[in-house]
C-alpha cells in the first residue's frame, strides 16, 4: 500500500471517528438536557401541587375567620343599638322610661369587649416561609401580602377599644350602678349558669341615668365601635376577595367540601 493511499485511509478514519465523537457528545448533552427538563418539570409540578394545597388551606382558614369576624361585628352592633336605646329612653330626671329592663341592656354595654382574634396559621406559614414568592398569580400574591397589615390594624383598634372599656367605662359605671344583676341575662359559659343573685345595696338608677358623663360614655363607645366595625367590614371584603381569586384559580375544586377534602389529603 502506497503512502498516499495509507494517508487517505487514515484521514477517512479520523473523520469518521470525529463524526462519531461529535454525535456521541450531542447525544450525551441532549440526554442531560432532557433529564434536566424532566427534573425541572417534576419540581414545577411539585411546586404547583404545594401552591394549590397552601392556597386551599388559606381559603379554608379564611372561611373560619369570616365566621368569627361576623360574630364580632354582630355583637358590636348590638352594643351600639343598646347604647342608642338607653340614650333615647333616659329622662332628664334620671328615670328609666322604657318597659325593657335596663339590666338587660347594661349587660351588653358592660360585657362588650368583643375583639376579633384571627386564625393565622396558614397565613403566617405563607409569609414567613417564603412560599408567598412561589405563588404565580400576582393578584393573589399581592392581596395576601397586604393582608397582615390590615389585620394588625383591626386587632390594634380592638385592643384600644377594649383598653378604654376596662380603664374608663367599667370603673365609671361600677361606681354608679350595680352590675351584679346583669348576670341574669347572659350565661358566659355554655353549661354553667352565671347568675349571681341580687344586690344587697339600695338600687338607684337616677345616679347613673341622670349623669351627662354616662351619656357621653355611651356616645364615645358607639363611635369607637362603629369605627372598629368599619375596619372589620373592610377586612371581611379583603377576605372574600382573596377567596374569590383562589376559586377562580382552581375552578375544578368543590369548595363546599373543601374542609373535608383537606382533612383527607385529597389535594396533595
Amino acid at each position: 500500500m502506497s503512502y498516499n493511499r495509507f494517508k487517505k485511509l487514515m484521514n477517512l478514519e479520523t473523520k469518521n471517528y470525529l463524526r462519531f465523537a461529535i454525535v456521541e457528545v450531542i447525544l450525551v448533552v441532549a440526554g442531560i438536557l432532557i433529564a434536566l427538563q424532566v427534573n425541572n418539570w417534576n419540581e414545577k409540578r411539585k411546586e404547583k401541587v404545594e401552591e394549590k394545597k397552601i392556597l386551599l388551606s388559606l381559603h379554608n382558614e379564611i372561611s373560619n375567620n369570616l365566621i368569627n369576624l361576623q360574630v364580632v361585628i354582630d355583637e358590636k352592633n348590638k352594643i351600639i343599638d343598646a347604647n342608642k336605646f338607653i340614650i333615647e329612653n333616659t329622662g332628664r330626671n334620671g328615670e328609666w322610661m322604657s318597659k325593657k329592663p335596663l339590666d338587660s341592656l347594661m349587660n351588653y354595654i358592660s360585657i362588650s369587649g368583643w375583639i376579633f382574634i384571627p386564625q393565622n396559621g396558614v397565613l403566617d406559614e405563607i409569609i414567613n416561609s417564603g412560599k408567598l414568592l412561589r405563588i404565580e398569580n400576582n393578584l393573589i400574591k399581592n392581596e395576601i401580602a397586604s393582608l397582615p397589615q390590615l389585620l394588625r390594624l383591626v386587632v390594634e383598634e380592638d385592643r384600644q377599644y377594649r383598653l378604654d372599656l376596662h380603664q374608663y367605662f367599667l370603673p365609671f359605671i361600677s361606681k354608679k350602678y350595680s352590675l351584679i344583676e346583669i348576670t341574669s341575662y347572659r350565661d358566659l359559659l355554655e353549661n354553667y349558669s352565671f347568675k349571681m343573685g341580687e344586690t344587697n345595696f339600695q338600687k338607684s338608677q337616677s345616679e347613673l341615668l341622670g349623669n351627662r358623663e354616662f351619656e357621653n360614655i355611651l356616645t364615645i363607645q358607639s363611635i369607637w365601635i362603629k369605627f372598629s366595625n368599619e375596619m372589620s367590614i373592610n377586612q371581611r371584603l379583603k377576605y372574600i376577595k382573596i377567596q374569590k381569586l383562589i376559586e377562580i384559580e382552581y375552578p375544578d375544586v368543590n369548595f363546599k367540601n373543601l374542609r373535608e377534602n383537606l382533612e383527607r389529603g385529597f389535594f396533595g
